[in-house]
């Protein structure tokens, strides 16, 4: 079977340039699977390039106005279950295009699968323009509702199904991938929850609370922990602990409260029940629908998340997995991540000595001094030893297309992909054995140049 060669993109792209003309286009560079964002409020995924970035030579100049929510038609008889109903994207840009309409007859006549691409993410705010949205946030330990949804709310819960079951019954997609980036209430804390969140302790509300007591854990000791913990992340703990560093500080927590870790590994048994549940449906809906997962970036930063997402684990609910290994933008992310944790437990430790200690036991061999890391990235060594090490953890079981990052916005000082370094990634990802790729983040964003490079490549491995 010839490897997947896979690229995300925006409706916005497929509407500027047309679609047959984008599907050509792309076919062209040896494309043959589309994953598109049917549903999502990050712009991560949709929309235009980032405002901050330069024009990359095709499509229109102006930036749009992302918005968000559903890209096709969506059938009210679907939702009924759910306090959230259909929720069409108002983008002006793409105001009624219904995507997999017209994207579908377009791409079976070229040969191209169409996935559909369900982003969770919810950090941007956008959410806010939806009815009842505010009804099914999490509530942290302090008693505030949260920016995101709760994985335990059954209104949140149905509304996802809703979305799965509307599409798979209404359009003849070939697959579905579901996304999520978002951490337990541990990591959230102590990274002062990543790029573009905050660092609040979740979640505490009445459907977690319920659940958490019938598994026997404590949740107002549990709120009480995180309570501290959080104080202890952000610099206003007991003063009188002060002769203790910060990480001594943070095991007294963990053996005084086990709750928080009880907690932590409560959130993440409701979100692997979110993607079981989504899993089953769309394989109850249609036994050979291609169904998978975008798993985040931090896979490759957090020791925590990653021994939570085990891939070992996953493929056994899944038919494929995208893990993110976007190796040029690596080095900002990481940098981020590790002065996130710089500030909270790891306070009054050198940043370097963190970094360190974190490539070596994450398994990459990324040695640099850490100020350079943003300019520098990752190596292609990187891209190779993630897909190898997820390639090993699936046995088999599912097929592993690694995201490969061609021109993933960041700031300025960030080092950007070339020509060169995307052969050399898309290399270095087949050497590992993988199944195929899927060219990240979007191509509305993706520059002329890079593009062309990806046929190169890969005529030149012989998958186009």
């Amino acid at each position: 079977m010839p490897p997947l060669i896979g690229i995300q993109v925006p409706v916005v792209s497929l509407v500027d340039e047309g679609f047959p003309q984008t599907v050509d286009r792309l076919n062209e560079l040896g494309v043959n699977a589309m994953f598109v964002a049917t549903q999502a409020f990050d712009r991560g995924v949709q929309g235009r390039r980032a405002e901050f970035r330069p024009w990359p030579g095709h499509g229109p100049r102006e930036i749009d106005d992302h918005r968000g929510g559903a890209y096709f038609t969506q059938h009210a008889e679907y939702y009924r279950g759910t306090l959230l109903g259909p929720w069409r994207a108002p983008d002006t840009d793409v105001r009624g295009v219904d995507v997999l309409e017209q994207l579908l007859p377009v791409a079976q006549a070229r040969n191209t699968r169409v996935y559909s691409f369900i982003l969770e993410n919810t950090h941007s705010g956008l959410t806010r323009l939806v009815p009842n949205w505010s009804k099914v946030l999490q509530v942290d330990a302090m008693g505030r509702t949260d920016n995101y949804a709760c994985i335990r709310n059954p209104d949140y819960i149905n509304w996802m199904l809703s979305l799965v079951e509307d599409q798979i019954k209404s359009y003849p997609i070939d697959g579905l991938m579901f996304g999520s980036e978002r951490n337990g209430p541990l990591g959230n804390v102590l990274e002062d929850g990543g790029l573009a969140r905050d660092g609040r302790p979740y979640c505490f509300c009445e459907y977690c609370v319920a659940a958490g007591e019938r598994e026997s854990i404590d949740s107002q000791r549990a709120a009480e922990g995180y309570r501290k913990l959080y104080s202890l992340a952000t610099g206003h703990d007991d003063p009188v602990e002060a002769g203790d560093s910060a990480y001594v500080r943070f095991w007294r927590l963990l053996l005084k409260y086990p709750e928080i870790i009880a907690w932590e590994q409560f959130w993440h048994r409701g979100y692997e029940s979110l993607l079981k549940r989504i899993y089953g449906t769309a394989k109850f809906l249609n036994k050979d629908l291609q169904v998978g997962w975008h798993i985040w970036h931090h896979n490759s930063f957090s020791a925590v998340y990653r021994a939570q997402m085990s891939f070992a684990e996953i493929a056994e609910y899944s038919d494929f997995v995208k893990p993110v290994i976007y190796n040029s933008v690596a080095g900002y992310r990481i940098h981020a991540y590790i002065r996130a944790l710089c500030k909270s437990i790891y306070r009054g430790i050198d940043a370097q000595t963190v970094y360190d200690l974190h490539r070596q036991a994450l398994g990459y061999d990324e040695a640099c001094k850490f100020d350079d890391l943003p300019g520098r990235g990752f190596s292609p060594d990187y891209v190779r030893r993630e897909s190898a090490r997820t390639v090993g953890a699936v046995a088999g079981k599912a097929r592993v297309y690694p995201g490969i990052d061609v021109d993933v916005a960041a700031p300025d000082h960030v080092i950007r992909t070339t020509p060169e370094s995307i052969g050399e990634s898309l290399s270095a990802a087949f050497q590992a054995g993988v199944d195929g790729v899927v060219i990240s983040r979007k191509y509305s964003e993706m520059e002329v140049k890079n593009l062309e490079s990806i046929g190169r490549t890969l005529r030149a491995l012989g998958h186009a």
